[in-house]
């Protein structure tokens, strides 16, 4: 391994939330986890205070799901801290716990501002959002967390459409500001950076303005937003003095568009299009890379970006093949062979891949790193099998094929990813099969296909 890492900044974020793998993490469980990331290559961690689904837990006597929330997130920076990673708090601007929501400070929502939002050009509501900054700052300092930087994402959740609030990256901009002149009340040394996740190239323009006029200087980051199938963070300016850092989604594969994310169909794999996302955002000058992480379905991508960054191998073929060797066992070139082809899961031959897992799998070290490649394949040999939507009746078969669908889909996540009550991206309905419509329809089941962007 390099002694000289190609990319300083190698953090991966991982909130804790909507019943993912961190959220459901027990503390020896998470710690040999951020472990293992350490080893690839990650050397900061990232986490957000979680307030959807739950109430304030300020004076709260019992063990609700706010405060059990909390004292994990607390804990999990401690652990990564003990491990010598640099630690960085993700803030939304605006979304506040589900009792905050007052009628009369609630935010005005339009496409693409959703959630437990109220308007920060009201002072109660200001004040409220002024108040968890320093609850958050100040309670993860007395659990004696030492914060590396603080990263203020504008959207998702976040935004106000308002008269007063308009436009609100500006109000965005004085928000983080404030949030700045709080945390170093609790770590004087915090770096403010923000997220450029949905920004215009606009908001980009009037973002760099009011720095340039009101606080030049000041921001020391920015995650430059990397659309949804590309490869590149978008060509715009970052503030003077500001390192530009990548957002990069390790949560869906080669492609974005056979719905391959988010656990829906186990390990995403991603051998191509991360090694030319690294390409790119190094000779587009980036310091590094903000991993956006979901939960442990997406460990192959990390050991892929964070090895690369780092330089332990120079091909994510050889990635594959220390991960095989590492986890598995036995024959790690051919393990390798076996995993690159599921960067796009529609192009895997099935018969193949079926004979050829089995024979590995034989001799593979058991556990869920294995279990998820089995269900893998499973669910794809299923969804093959089911068909598209316009590909005949409903008959009694192709329901039962559907039925074995779900029942392993379950099988991944209770029994390998050990969820619980999932929420959100997680839900069954959101990025769905592309027969799921259909099925719906033809078993007289209701849906709902929610509010989410696509980029979600």
């Amino acid at each position: 391994m390099k002694t000289d890492p190609l990319f300083p900044i190698r953090e991966c974020y991982c909130p804790a939330h909507f019943g993912n793998s961190y959220e459901a993490m027990w503390p020896l469980e998470r710690r040999e986890y951020l472990v293992e990331m350490k080893w690839w290559g990650f050397n900061r961690f990232a986490d957000w205070m979680t307030t959807t689904d739950v109430c304030d837990p300020t004076d709260n006597q019992f063990q609700t799901l706010a405060v059990a929330s909390e004292d994990r997130k607390i804990a999990a920076f401690r652990d990564a801290q003990d491990l010598g990673m640099a630690l960085n708090l993700i803030i939304t601007p605006n979304h506040v716990y589900l009792d905050q929501q007052r009628p009369g400070t609630m935010a005005r929502l339009r496409k693409g501002i959703f959630g437990q939002l109220i308007c920060p050009s009201h002072p109660k509501a200001r004040q409220v959002i002024h108040d968890n900054y320093d609850m958050w700052f100040r309670k993860l300092a007395e659990a004696g967390v030492r914060l590396s930087a603080f990263t203020g994402f504008a959207y998702d959740f976040g935004g106000c459409a308002c008269r007063k609030c308009d436009p609100w990256i500006l109000t965005f901009a004085e928000l983080m500001k404030e949030a700045h002149d709080i945390a170093r009340r609790y770590h004087p040394d915090i770096e403010p950076w923000v997220c450029s996740w949905w920004w215009t190239p606009e908001e980009h323009k009037l973002f760099n303005d009011w720095c340039r006029r009101k606080a030049p200087g000041w921001l020391k980051g920015m995650t430059m937003h990397i659309v949804y199938g590309e490869t590149s963070f978008k060509n715009v300016p970052a503030p003077r003095g500001c390192k530009k850092v990548a957002f990069t989604h390790i949560g869906y594969g080669d492609t974005s568009e056979n719905s391959d994310i988010y656990t829906k169909w186990g390990a995403t794999i991603s051998p191509n299009r991360i090694p030319t996302t690294l390409e790119n955002i190094g000779r587009q000058g980036a310091s590094g890379f903000q991993a956006y992480s979901e939960g442990v379905f997406d460990d192959i991508n990390k050991a892929i970006l964070a090895g690369l960054a780092v330089g332990r191998a120079r091909t994510s073929h050889t990635i594959l093949k220390i991960y095989a060797r590492r986890y598995f066992g036995g024959d790690a070139d051919a393990w390798a062979d076996w995993l690159e082809p599921w960067g796009d899961r529609r192009r895997v031959d099935l018969k193949a891949a079926e004979t050829r897992f089995n024979r590995l799998a034989k001799t593979a070290r058991p556990g869920w790193r294995l279990e998820q490649l089995r269900s893998k394949l499973r669910l794809e040999t299923l969804d093959r099998a089911i068909g598209q939507p316009s590909q005949g009746e409903w008959t009694r078969k192709r329901l039962g094929l559907v039925d074995a669908f779900w029942r392993e889909q379950e099988r991944l996540q209770r029994d390998v990813y050990r969820l619980g009550p999932v929420r959100h991206v997680f839900a069954r309905r959101f990025h769905p099969p592309k027969w799921y419509d259909s099925w719906m329809e033809a078993t007289a089941r209701k849906t709902d296909s929610g509010i989410l962007l696509a980029e979600a």
